[in-house]
């Protein structure tokens, strides 16, 4: 049998063996079995690793008193910054308005992501953790409850669909994923031909993350939207966005192949675009750096100066010439 972390699939119950576990099972720890045990166990009490570990060693049944404390426990969900502790296993809801549910409001193969990316099958959630008012998305962001049930049936009949249509990913995108991850590594862990996985993110969200996800993320995408927080927070709704965001840039490039994307925004070359060099010329010179000029003016953008108006024509390749010119690695 083969093992993960210290646990051997049969002490999974109720979850067969799968590509997700099997393929990558020297890099996948022993509380991703434990989120796919309990299916809302991240939106529980976090435990720590090493006590997971402990946990897990004796694991023989879903109801298992060693892992009372983590399944049974109220929902207190921490999986982004906000850290709102909301019961998503009842009706409460929490900033992102998630349920213990995930919808996918679209899914299909793009071929408008970064040329190493193409062609991708991108998977679209509903509801997100932050409030971006120039969001693309628009109400598909703020309404977790739009969309289709994600299901381990409709994901790998979603999946063998984009295989057939030529994509060599699988692209998780929102809204926002990190705040459904249970339900994504349930219907991973029950796809018998997951492709590679890209995880795409605002990277507002904690540490533990990136242990859930080790081993069966092969790509981040982070979106780093601003270079202060004063915008952040006018612009998103989001506190401490810089030191979370680049925590977390730091903490991936340590894991996983990283790409940096940053949306050039109107009005915001001097406080954020030009910061967010700076950071990366500082601290991750050498990592992809992917400038998108595409702005449009989307949902609430047109109620903020000068947020309502299109980028200047010139704006991207004035970017990514400076962005070179310090040195940064861009891409297309």
């Amino acid at each position: 049998m083969m093992a993960v972390g210290r646990c051997t699939l049969d002490m999974i119950a109720g979850v067969a063996p799968n590509r997700l576990l099997v393929r990558r099972a020297s890099s996948v720890p022993c509380f991703v079995a434990a989120i796919l045990l309990g299916h809302l166990a991240a939106t529980t009490e976090l435990v720590p690793p090493d006590a997971m570990e402990k946990k897990m060693s004796g694991l023989a049944s879903p109801t298992s008193p060693i892992l009372a404390p983590v399944v049974e426990a109220p929902g207190r969900c921490r999986l982004c910054e906000r850290r709102c502790e909301a019961d998503r296993t009842a009706a409460a809801r929490g900033f992102c308005k998630a349920s213990s549910q995930a919808r996918v409001f679209r899914h299909r193969v793009e071929w408008g992501e970064e040329l190493e990316l193409v062609p991708s099958h991108l998977f679209y959630l509903s509801g997100c953790n932050l409030r971006c008012v120039f969001c693309i998305a628009e109400d598909n962001s703020v309404d977790a409850a739009r969309g289709r049930l994600l299901t381990p049936k409709f994901f790998a009949e979603a999946v063998r669909w984009g295989q057939s249509q030529g994509a060599r990913y699988v692209e998780w995108v929102g809204g926002e994923p990190t705040i459904h991850l249970p339900a994504i590594l349930e219907v991973m862990a029950s796809c018998e031909d997951l492709p590679p996985i890209v995880w795409k993110s605002n990277f507002y969200f904690v540490p533990d993350v990136f242990d859930w996800l080790a081993g069966a993320v092969d790509i981040y995408v982070a979106d780093f939207k601003f270079g202060n927080d004063q915008c952040a927070s006018s612009l998103a709704g989001a506190t401490r966005y810089t030191s979370i965001v680049t925590r977390n840039l730091l903490l991936a490039s340590d894991r996983a192949n990283l790409i940096v994307r940053h949306l050039l925004l109107p009005g915001h070359w001097d406080c954020c675009f030009l910061p967010i060099v700076s950071w990366l010329r500082e601290n991750l010179p050498k990592t992809k750096f992917s400038i998108w000029d595409g702005y449009l003016p989307c949902w609430r953008a047109r109620n903020y100066e000068p947020l309502a108006t299109p980028l200047p024509p010139d704006a991207g390749g004035r970017a990514r010439c400076i962005a070179r010119e310090h040195g940064l690695n861009v891409i297309q």
